[in-house]
């Protein structure tokens, strides 16, 4: 029986958020037709290496194909799953990265505008979606979690080989010597170079120090990177295996070695640490920042 103290607000649903199903809608109303510029138009990638081309083309693809996904995850969030959240804000991670490479690195196409917006919306929610995160009642959610200290060094360890990896890139450029490995269009900073070493691999080691530190939210904003490890290096891998396609040779290199080895452990980590995620507290992601 209800108890007749209860208040009709107390006794009411949680209502749906609104927010992810929006973001999620905008974001899959201006990726359709972004896509499908890069994918039919013939001057969508004019400018850009053959390589590059082939490799973008490919990310169309990946793209419209995980659209499905962030809308069920978009929706399945605003119901108040957490797991769907933090796979939603992983799939924003992927769109904001990518698509700020689109901008800044790639030659200009008449799709820029979308890209901008793309950019836009899933930064914003993005960080939205981690902001409202409360870290006192979620928290309970993974206390079922184990090795949390292994994934940690996990995550510093991947950050920091690959901080090695481009800054080895760079000395040549560094010491006078010679030119990058990877270069822009017309000598530019390689955008890759600019967003991981800022943003990205900054973000993943931070997030393993969190992890082993044990701070309470770390194991959510794992999650997010996770699932960025996955999106990106399925999309090396997608557009490596489509350079046949375009008459261009495939080469099995170590990055690509490393970047399987590194979409397995964390799609076996994060699917071991989502089966063991238990049930946050009511009102985990607040209605509002701002108060």
């Amino acid at each position: 029986m209800i108890d007749p103290s209860t208040t009709l607000a107390q006794r009411a649903p949680a209502p749906r958020a609104r927010r992810p199903v929006l973001a999620g809608w905008a974001l899959a109303a201006l990726l359709v037709p972004a896509c499908a510029y890069g994918l039919l138009a013939v001057d969508a990638y004019t400018g850009a290496s053959a390589q590059l081309a082939v490799g973008s083309r490919a990310q169309d693809v990946l793209t419209l194909a995980l659209l499905p996904l962030l809308l069920t995850a978009a929706h399945r969030s605003s119901s108040g799953s957490l797991r769907a959240h933090l796979l939603l804000l992983g799939l924003l991670a992927y769109l904001a990265y990518s698509y700020a490479i689109y901008l800044v690195g790639w030659p200009q196409n008449r799709a820029f505008l979308l890209y901008c917006a793309v950019v836009t919306i899933a930064t914003a929610a993005l960080l939205d979606g981690l902001v409202r995160i409360d870290v006192g009642r979620v928290a309970p959610a993974f206390t079922g979690l184990r090795r949390t200290r292994a994934v940690g060094w996990f995550l510093v360890a991947v950050g920091a080989a690959f901080t090695a990896l481009w800054v080895a890139d760079l000395l040549p450029l560094l010491a006078g010597t010679g030119a990058p490995r990877n270069t822009g269009p017309g000598g530019i900073a390689f955008a890759p170079y600019v967003l991981d070493l800022v943003v990205a691999l900054p973000a993943v080691v931070a997030t393993g120090v969190a992890l082993l530190r044990r701070h309470p939210v770390a194991p959510a904003i794992a999650a997010v990177v996770l699932v960025k490890v996955i999106t990106l290096f399925t999309v090396l891998w997608v557009g490596s295996a489509a350079l046949p396609l375009a008459g261009q040779a495939f080469a099995l290199t170590p990055d690509l070695l490393a970047g399987a080895v590194l979409v397995v452990v964390s799609a076996v980590v994060l699917g071991a640490a989502s089966r063991r995620t238990g049930t946050p507290e009511a009102g985990w992601l607040r209605p509002t920042v701002w108060r």
